[in-house]
């Protein structure tokens, strides 16, 4: 099994400086995690609770459940938090005031919980903190490259089995079902978080012919048939036939931090057009990597994708037939869907620690889809390759 990230209390103190900083440009007297992933980016423990973390000073950390475990993993000190009513008065014993302006994670916060917020707050001001925390996770220690590194190992492992089990006849579930198997006992958490609102996502999307280009309303550039109209992505029963396109999409996931990684196989030669349309998917993939470093506009990696794609024959069926995706890679760590956006557009500029997964893919309704899809970290000098299976059409 491979190791877990073990994060040491200077990490820590790094990411809320971070966020400090960017709160002051902000004019953000405080921020109010409610958000699981968020509490332990900042503290080190996701137990049920509050953390608020104000321009100077520790995080005040408020526990519900569990008091002790959230003791024993946070690296701050923890206080029982008896209700969400009781709240205010602890912030207040502790600060001499409630922060106001006071972000919150709006992008994340039900509206319930939002509404209980406020009338606990009644004369407090919130503002949306989502883009100050997002910008603060965007940058990633090496601590956290190593836990990355190890999901991309595990995307490793799970293609690697692809050759020895793929057969003629067996569903996309059942190959789904070998692939996970590995990466499962290769450590891999058994989950996917995403940020945004109603996508879901589980260990990937292993599919094949037809039902791999089927559209969906998720925010992907593949989705794939899926078991039902309520879980309408990644495998489905059906049976996989020789010379279809069989893309395997994996996400690693090593103590919560991930890697996304596309590879495409067949069964004997690989039908029309689908070689000729992975070639130029990892040219266009190869082309892009280069551009990004330090300073570079993420929103113009992809307007350089766009431009490739433009020069082959199946610009059509770039990132979608159709209902295109405007985004051909995205950043990703904590969760599979964050800053910075290789998107039309988008107006970040890549810092060195950046972690980011590109996918130019090609998608035929009714035939097929062809793509690659790698994670790269931002370097000084330029993007390094974190996933390392072969980057070859791997014929069976």
């Amino acid at each position: 099994m491979l190791g877990l990230p073990w994060f040491k209390k200077e990490e820590f103190e790094k990411r809320v400086e971070r966020l400090q900083r960017i709160l002051g440009e902000q004019k953000l007297e405080g921020v109010l995690l409610t958000h699981r992933i968020n509490r332990y980016y900042f503290t080190g423990t996701a137990q049920m609770g509050y953390v608020l973390i104000t321009p100077g000073g520790e995080p005040l950390v408020f526990c519900r459940k569990d008091f002790d475990r959230a003791g024993v993993e946070s690296v701050w000190p923890v206080e029982p938090l008896p209700s969400v009513r009781d709240l205010p008065a602890l912030i207040t014993t502790r600060l001499g005031k409630i922060p106001s302006p006071l972000g919150v994670e709006m992008e994340l916060l039900p509206v319930t919980q939002f509404d209980r917020l406020q009338k606990s707050f009644p004369n407090t001001q919130f503002a949306d903190s989502s883009h100050a925390i997002m910008l603060t996770r965007a940058v990633k220690s090496e601590t956290e490259l190593s836990a990355i590194k190890n999901s991309a190992e595990m995307v490793r492992i799970g293609a690697g089995t692809v050759p020895s089990v793929l057969r003629e006849g067996m569903t996309e579930l059942e190959l789904a079902a070998e692939v996970e198997y590995a990466m499962r006992k290769a450590g891999h958490a058994g989950y996917t978080p995403m940020r945004g609102y109603n996508q879901w996502l589980f260990y990937g999307h292993v599919m094949a012919g037809e039902s791999a280009a089927e559209a969906s309303g998720y925010d992907m550039p593949t989705s794939g048939r899926g078991l039902s109209p309520l879980l309408g992505q990644a495998s489905s029963q059906r049976a996989i036939r020789a010379g279809e396109p069989v893309s395997v999409d994996l996400v690693g996931n090593c103590g919560g931090y991930l890697s996304d990684q596309t590879r495409l196989f067949s069964l004997g030669k690989i039908n029309e057009p689908f070689e000729a349309a992975f070639e130029a998917s990892r040219r266009i993939q190869e082309e892009v990597a280069k551009s990004a470093r330090p300073g570079v506009i993420a929103g113009n990696l992809f307007k350089l994708a766009v431009t490739l794609a433009e020069k082959t024959p199946y610009f059509d069926n770039f990132l979608g037939e159709g209902d295109k995706v405007s985004f051909v890679g995205h950043g990703i760590g904590l969760e599979v869907d964050e800053y910075p956006f290789l998107a039309n557009k988008f107006p970040m500029a890549l810092e060195e620690g950046m972690v980011f997964a590109l996918e130019p893919k090609f998608i035929f309704r009714g035939k097929g889809v062809a793509g690659i899809e790698d994670t790269y970290v931002v370097r000084a000098d330029g993007a390094e390759l974190v996933t390392s299976s072969p980057r070859e059409l791997i014929v069976i």
